[in-house]
């Protein structure tokens, strides 16, 4: 019988199994894609390469310290990103220190002064206490179930500056104080970094570790079960009928994914079966992917990687996802990550925007298969956001040599990921109220494991640690059996 099955070769799936292999334990790794990584990976259009998923991350201390325990150490270096916010109120770069960012803002909004100390003195007082590791459990759950507009109506008042500090954006405060302390000590204290190589480079550092200890890697290789006898998971199902048994289940799929289609009802206790159903993740996007030629447009705006723009700020009406003059688009200059992406002369860009499952699901008519009519739909789309975009980048439209664009659609059926979520569970004090570990690592099913960013109630060290820190919890709770 083989030691560990990890169903999923994304990031978190490769990190366990290569704590695993090392340890002496037989793994088997069946990842569903052609390709390892799941949206941690790269692909081609023309001369330009573009990233999937994850752009950069936080913590890169803690990602280089697992990979030399896992023995897949690359001698990584890191480069910092940083993010910017252009708006009808706003062109601020905010990811600095803390005390710089309010000198800026209180230079901005002076009547606010005596609030933003207030609020900085809160936020770093938690952040402290989150980086010392010294919060009691009684206070965490306390500040992950306390809506962060609690302390940002208390102290401000101007709405535009309570939504720069409450989204990093222009958007209402909508997620936990625990939430909101994390986002700032991620974006201030810790930084932002993109490591050498990329993050799909990643990816293969933790294949080439299971591999040479012995684990075996399956690609194009679906699990549509996973099997259970008396409580306890023993293997898997595979679509040919077959059943793999093992000692232990590591899943690698999006938790909801894991419980509501890989397990059967009858599998799962109903209480925690609820808690998956009613707790929502977060939403998909559209995502456009350009390769443009540099001397047809003006890049001058940009002053960071990372721009976030919104040109109109009112509120939203139903049915008005594609008004994209009133969202918040993400632009990122991915060639200053990654200058190898795009020939000479050239460079790659990345628009982003949230965009419900719902509005593009009418489109679905199966597994990678769509209604007709589907690839002009989203090219329609992505030519409306690249229009909204050239009021910060002139002359975007006329130097787009290589255009795709991906859907919720797209990160359903090709990223894995459940109704197209891209950032783990709801960063509202919802899911805080729903489960009361801070990781759901250990499931209610006896010997099964999860991993990954679902597998985290909440962000707290970003998306990639936050798959290598649960891959660790996992390893190191069957390894103690």
């Amino acid at each position: 019988m083989i030691d560990a099955i990890v169903i999923g070769a994304g990031l978190g799936g490769l990190a366990c199994a290569s704590k695993l292999v090392r340890a002496g334990l037989d793994v088997l790794v069946l990842e569903k894609n052609p390709h390892i990584g799941g949206t941690s990976f790269v692909f081609r259009r023309g001369p330009f390469e573009f990233p999937m998923g994850p752009l950069a991350f936080s913590f890169p201390g803690r990602v280089r310290r697992f990979l030399e325990e896992s023995g897949a150490d690359g001698g990584l270096s890191f480069r910092r990103n940083h993010f910017q916010l252009v708006s009808p109120y706003f062109d601020i770069v905010y990811s600095r220190p803390l005390g710089e960012f309010r000198d800026e803002l209180a230079g901005l909004y002076p009547a606010e002064t005596v609030g933003l100390d207030r609020v900085f003195a809160d936020l770093t007082s938690m952040i402290d206490a989150l980086r010392e590791e010294r919060a009691a459990p009684s206070r965490l759950q306390s500040w992950s179930a306390t809506p962060a507009s609690t302390l940002l109506d208390r102290h401000l008042r101007d709405v535009h500056l309570k939504a720069l500090l409450g989204s990093m954006g222009t958007s209402p405060p909508d997620m936990s104080l625990l939430n909101l302390a994390v986002m700032w000590r991620v974006m201030s204290v810790e930084g932002i970094w993109f490591p050498e190589g990329g993050i799909d480079g990643l990816c293969r550092l933790l294949e080439t570790a299971v591999r040479d200890g012995g684990g075996e890697i399956r690609l194009s290789s679906p699990v549509e079960t996973i099997v259970v006898e008396n409580g306890r998971a023993v293997g898997v199902r595979t679509p040919e009928g077959g059943v793999i048994r093992a000692e232990w289940i590591v899943s690698n799929a999006d938790y909801k994914t894991t419980f509501l289609e890989l397990l059967r009802p009858a599998d799962v206790p109903a209480p925690h079966l609820e808690l998956v159903k009613r707790i929502p993740y977060t939403e998909s996007e559209l995502c456009v992917y350009l390769g443009v030629d540099r001397t047809k447009v003006d890049l001058g705006r940009l002053r960071a990687t990372h721009l976030f723009t919104r040109h109109e700020e009112r509120p939203p009406s139903p049915g008005d996802e594609e008004d994209f003059d009133n969202q918040e688009i993400e632009v990122c200059l991915w060639t200053e990550n990654a200058p190898s992406a795009a020939p000479e002369g050239r460079a790659v860009l990345l628009l982003r925007v949230q965009f419900p499952y719902e509005t593009a699901a009418d489109w679905r008519t199966g597994e990678k298969s769509r209604k007709a009519g589907y690839r002009e739909y989203k090219l329609g789309l992505a030519r409306k956001l690249i229009k909204t975009v050239e009021r910060v980048l002139p002359g975007l439209s006329e130097s787009v040599e290589v255009m795709d664009a991906a859907t919720p659609l797209t990160y359903r059926d090709w990223g894995r990921r459940f109704a197209g979520s891209i950032a783990g569970w709801t960063w509202s004090g919802e899911a805080g109220e729903g489960f009361r570990e801070p990781f759901l690592v250990r499931t209610p099913v006896e010997n099964l494991l999860a991993v990954g960013v679902y597998a985290a109630r909440e962000l707290v060290f970003g998306g990639v640690p936050t798959a290598f820190h649960t891959a660790d919890l996992a390893a190191e709770m069957i390894l103690r059996g």
